[in-house]
């Protein structure tokens, strides 16, 4: 873990001396508030929600026990294998504290959890069975580094670490490698917006898995998912994606690091409408197509994105 510590200390240096901004609160307002208030309102806590769906095909079957997943990477026991996965349908979530310490990037802690919806036969061990499956706490920094004068133009980062917090997450998937003592992510996302209207974006993720404390290619993943929103009313967006993972998973021909093997091990694309059901929900529900199969009821699934703003 100590690797871990010199990699959140270099962090915070970074972003505290070379992208610190004034903050707005005067001295005769510090004074004025106690400790407690001063963190409190710097503090923000966030929902984020992702129900998902078995396909279309299961749902017609009545058979709601694995959850949709991409043709490369399903792993359900029972019946054949497409887009099956050993997940249930189920509720993944995410509360994420973002703490602005007065930096251009903000501090921030995501628990991460899923939650079946129905009974998780085809889970297998060290799959975790309960009713709430811890995954991970995501800690790290995350804000806009850069935005064009006329603020059409931004760019997003989030480096950090993602932490294992429970037996599945530590083990699960991890072909022989060795436990997850943590893994390397940095997510970042341009966008540009054309007109009031009509914006673009590329949402992509650089992530890797290190095991026993070993810093190497044993796992890593590239995703990529450029979208475009357009605004149909003040509270009203029509969006479509497009996701990409890239990664080697276990496709080693050696663990010892020889000859990775990146192949594509999910493609998908989401078209959906999101809505501000109230100025802190909003519901992006969608229809999910797998395109690295024949397009048929096998390859659609539904799901949604949740997003509350709790303080």
């Amino acid at each position: 873990m100590k690797s871990y510590f010199l990699l959140m200390l270099f962090l915070s240096l970074f972003t505290t001396q070379i992208l610190a901004q004034p903050t707005a609160v005067t001295e005769v307002d510090r004074n004025k508030q106690t400790s407690f208030k001063k963190f409190y309102d710097r503090l923000k806590i966030g929902y984020f929600g992702v129900p998902t769906s078995p396909t279309f095909h299961d749902m017609k079957k009545g058979q709601w026990n694995n959850a949709a997943t991409s043709p490369e990477t399903g792993a359900a026991t029972k019946g054949k294998k497409y887009s099956h996965d050993t997940w249930p349908t189920n509720l993944w979530n995410q509360v994420s504290f973002n703490y602005n310490f007065g930096a251009k990037l903000n501090f921030v802690i995501n628990p991460r959890f899923m939650i079946p919806i129905v009974t998780a036969r085809d889970m297998q061990a060290p799959e975790d069975r309960s009713l709430i499956q811890l995954q991970d706490f995501l800690v790290g920094f995350q804000g806009v580094i850069f935005a064009s004068e006329d603020k059409k133009f931004n760019l997003w980062i989030r480096p950090g670490v993602r932490l294992p917090t429970s037996h599945a997450t530590r083990n699960s998937e991890n072909g022989g490698f060795g436990k997850t003592t943590h893994e390397l992510e940095l997510a970042y996302n341009p966008t540009y917006d054309f007109t009031k209207t009509f914006q673009i974006g590329i949402f992509g993720q650089l992530r890797n898995w290190v095991y026993n404390d070993r810093y190497n290619y044993s796992r890593m993943r590239f995703y990529t998912a450029p979208y475009f929103a357009v605004t149909l009313n003040d509270t009203t967006k029509f969006q479509v994606y497009y996701e990409n993972m890239w990664e080697n998973g276990k496709r080693w021909k050696s663990i010892n690091g020889k000859t990775p093997i990146f192949k594509d091990t999910w493609q998908n694309t989401m078209v959906g409408v999101a809505k501000d059901i109230t100025p802190k929900l909003n519901i992006f529900p969608y229809v999910g197509t797998f395109v690295n199969r024949p397009l048929s009821d096998k390859s659609f699934w539904v799901g949604a994105w949740i997003s509350y703003q709790i303080k």
